[in-house]
């Protein structure tokens, strides 16, 4: 009953002051809409369980990187056979593959799909069937056996137009006739992306081998083992691998985590870690600003106040009626806040790239669902006490005698300047916090991509295409196929020059091999390794790549004449230390494998292959003619915009083989953009949280002078007429609010600091000392703050001394 009354008084209050309820909702609304927006987002990638059955049972399987424990590798197939021998730990061990596929049947356009090449008890292990048809039964997974496929919902939907007969009919899955025998649920997306689910059959020799890393594994506890019990197993099954083959199993480990952990991934949770803790830096900014109106508001309602408490009202009554009225602000504040929320989170959905978003976990469930209202009505009850209880406090103990006498004020003003002025320099310290972070996020996303401007990625038009056995079975097909391709794109109008490459820079394609330099030892536990790049003749001069020492790969390097090779300076610079290379002989592989040996006939600089790597990688160019490979990636390089001549390159490629897949069709530039997706989405997000921050702080210092001139002035009155000049005044007004302000800067650029400190070890191309950003976040601030203190100091420099006299 109490509560209602309260509720019903808060309200008429709150409507007789239609000016600051406004503020204070629009204020408390910015605030909760952007909490709201990053919490639905944050909740789908972090805190909605995978719909897995007994998900915190299944775990990864990996190899794991000696002295990186953030980084893994995939497994080698005959390591996998052991662990599923040798192991105690698990009921059930799935292994899989991940890979493309070209797609065609049952009425559908040729179409390049995400595949997975899985084990026969993948499902099982899961314990996920489809909801047609059949999973994959015991024995399907040998060579022979294994032309069955299972279709995600996704692509039964779209491909297949929800074929409700689809189950039974016949596809072709890389020219090669496969029987679709089921449909897997709408919910189920694992691995991610994955649009068909095909056997994984090997030759036996294939599954014996300890240099094929090829293998993901998933898999099922025992009842009653942790994980730490089945790491500790592993890590003995391990060493005894490393005691019976020293030659391939030396220093190696596995990596055993929780499967949704490892699904969300280190970056992912530091990423939403950090965007939620930035907008709750923003919401207490919000607090801080309804707290400073608060306070100016108390003043005007210190009788009231005074008045209750003469005629029996507690201390604990009087908070609880002005905590209330806080409250209600804040869940009116709520009501906007799901509206602004609600467009935010669609805003973040639509800036995430079709080709992204399928990759990241949960993306496709962020939604305004009970869990994100339960959240905006708890933000909103808390913001509502933040904001309240420190003026409710010091509103509920007034000077009762100076109150109720005619134009006194309570005798608590001085108290609540103080608070005031401390709220006001929290708010610029977590303002220059939140620019400071964003605009190191800015300066890091532009750091990356300013690594590749030699390049020219927006005149590089770039595509994927794959080949497959069936319908290319010789490798002298595979490099002919390639040839012509090169050649009909190069005859186009407005190219420049087209190549071939195994993997294009930034396209995520890259394959690293192991390798042998003639007349050097190897350690086991320390083979070199490099990126293999077969690509056709002109590669280094497309890419702008230069060539530092020898020659280039070029037309002598066909498929009879000696074979060679060309070196990156890091190569060079790895394994050649104070030698010329040039001359000297590599292979692919270990020692023992017999492999070609290759001349290295040129050394060319460096370049970055991904824009999160701390340096250029070692890299070994090769003739494609010599090493064909079915799988490359086409760079064309236009004189315009590269966009525009993709119509055209496609219809060359389909004039070699009409039924050859297209994907990945974008310029170099928007590949970058999207490898650092999420570094863009933090820089864009911590921009927009800081702006934001700037305005509630400059909203801030000009609400606390305003109200504090307003209060002085009978002070200025008197000044006045004791013959203090305009500018005296001026100067006065405006060295109390820059005190404030500085003392704000003071404790935030410390603070600062200690946050980039900390982004820059999460976030690699973060600078944590960054001077332009130091210096000018901090500037600009104390310029929006000038502004805001000029503005009341300029009225009262204005004040008339007779009308301030008789102020009050």
């Amino acid at each position: 009953m109490t509560l209602w009354q309260d509720i019903r008084f808060g309200v008429r209050v709150l409507r007789a002051a239609p000016g600051f309820t406004i503020t204070a909702v629009i204020t408390l609304a910015l605030g909760i809409g952007a909490t709201t927006a990053i919490f639905s987002v944050c909740d789908a990638m972090l805190w909605k369980p995978m719909p897995l059955p007994g998900i915190e049972r299944l775990a990864v399987v990996l190899q794991a990187v000696p002295g990186n424990p953030d980084d893994w590798n995939t497994n080698a197939t005959a390591d996998v056979l052991d662990i599923q021998k040798s192991n105690r730990s698990f009921s059930s061990i799935a292994s899989f593959e991940n890979g493309l596929a070209n797609l065609a049947g049952a009425g559908s356009e040729p179409a390049r799909v995400e595949q997975a090449l899985v084990t026969a008890n993948f499902f099982e292990t899961l314990r996920v069937q489809p909801v047609r048809g059949r999973g994959f039964q015991p024995g399907e997974d040998q060579l022979g056996h294994e032309r069955e496929a299972i279709l995600s919902d996704n692509l039964w939907r779209n491909r297949f137009g929800a074929d409700a007969a689809i189950v039974g009919k016949t596809i072709h899955v890389d020219d090669v006739e496969y029987t679709v025998v089921g449909v897997m649920p709408k919910t189920f997306d694992y691995p991610l992306a994955t649009q068909i689910w095909t056997p994984l059959a090997m030759k036996p020799e294939d599954w014996n081998s300890r240099l094929n890393l090829s293998l993901q594994s998933v898999a099922r506890l025992k009842p009653g083992v942790t994980m730490q019990q089945a790491a500790a197993d592993l890590d003995g099954i391990a060493r005894q691998l490393e005691q019976a083959w020293p030659a391939t199993n030396k220093n190696r480990r596995f990596l055993t985590q929780p499967l949704l952990q490892f699904m969300i991934g280190k970056e992912d949770r530091q990423y939403a870690t950090m965007l939620l803790g930035a907008v709750l830096f923003v919401l207490l900014i919000a607090c801080l600003n309804v707290a400073n109106l608060q306070f100016a508001r108390s003043t005007a309602r210190i009788r009231e106040v005074a008045l209750r408490t003469a005629l029996g009202a507690g201390r604990g009554r009087i908070v609880a009626q002005l905590l209330t009225e806080s409250v209600l602000l804040a869940l009116a504040g709520a009501i906007g806040g799901l509206l602004l929320g609600r467009w935010g989170m669609h805003a973040i959905q639509a800036g995430m790239p079709v080709e992204i978003e399928k990759y990241v976990l949960g993306w496709s469930d962020i939604a305004l669902d009970g869990r994100a209202l339960l959240f905006t009505f708890t933000a909103a009850v808390g913001s509502g006490v933040l904001a309240g209880l420190i003026p409710a406090l010091q509103t509920s103990r007034p000077n009762i005698v100076a109150a109720l006498k005619e134009g006194g004020r309570g005798g608590s003003a001085g108290g609540h300047h103080r608070l005031r002025r401390a709220l006001v320099a929290a708010e610029m310290a977590l303002a220059v916090v939140l620019l400071v972070g964003g605009s190191l996020m800015v300066r890091g996303f532009e750091s990356l991509l300013f690594a590749a401007t030699h390049l020219e990625p927006q005149t590089l038009l770039t595509m994927r295409l794959a080949i497959t056995e069936t319908r290319y079975p010789k490798t002298y097909q595979v490099a002919d196929f390639y040839q012509r391709v090169v050649s009909r794109v190069n005859a186009l109008p407005g190219v420049r020059s087209a190549v071939a490459v195994n993997a294009l820079p930034y396209s995520g394609h890259a394959n690293s091999r192991y390798v042998t330099i003639e007349g050097k030892s190897q350690d086991a536990g320390n083979r070199p390794v490099a990126l293999f790049e077969p690509a056709s003749p002109g590669y280094l001069a497309t890419l702008h790549i230069p060539l530092l020492d020898g020659r280039a790969i070029d037309e002598r390097d066909g498929v009879d004449a000696p074979k060679t090779a060309v070196i990156s300076r890091r190569f060079a610079d790895l394994y050649f230390r104070g030698e010329s290379p040039i001359g000297k002989h590599v292979k692919l592989g270990l020692p023992e494998t017999k492999n070609p040996w290759l001349t290295i006939v040129g050394v060319a600089g460096d370049v970055v292959h991904n824009v999160y790597d701390r340096g250029p990688r070692a890299v070994m160019y090769v003739s494609g003619e010599q090493f064909p490979s079915r799988f490359m990636d086409l760079g064309v390089r236009t004189a315009g915009d590269p966009l525009a001549l993709a119509p055209a390159v496609i219809a060359a490629i389909h004039s070699v083989d009409p039924e050859e897949p297209v994907t990945d069709i974008r310029s170099m530039e928007t590949a970058m953009h999207q490898q650092a997706t999420g570094m863009n989405f933090m820089a864009v997000l911590m921009g927009l949280f800081g702006v934001l921050a700037l305005v509630l702080s400059s909203i801030g210092v000009y609400g606390v002078m305003a109200y504090l001139v307003t209060e002085q002035t009978r002070e200025i009155g008197i000044r006045m007429a004791l013959g203090s000049g305009r500018g005296t005044v001026l100067a006065m007004v405006f060295r109390r609010g820059m005190l404030t302000a500085a003392v704000g800067l003071l404790i935030g650029v410390p603070a600062a600091y200690g946050f980039a400190k900390l982004l820059s070890g999460l976030v690699f191309g973060v600078s944590a000392t960054d001077p332009a950003t130091f210096v000018g976040i901090p500037l600009a601030l104390a310029a929006s703050a000038a502004l805001a203190i000029w503005i009341p100091a300029r009225r009262a420099s204005r004040v008339d001394p007779i009308v301030a006299l008789r102020y009050e």
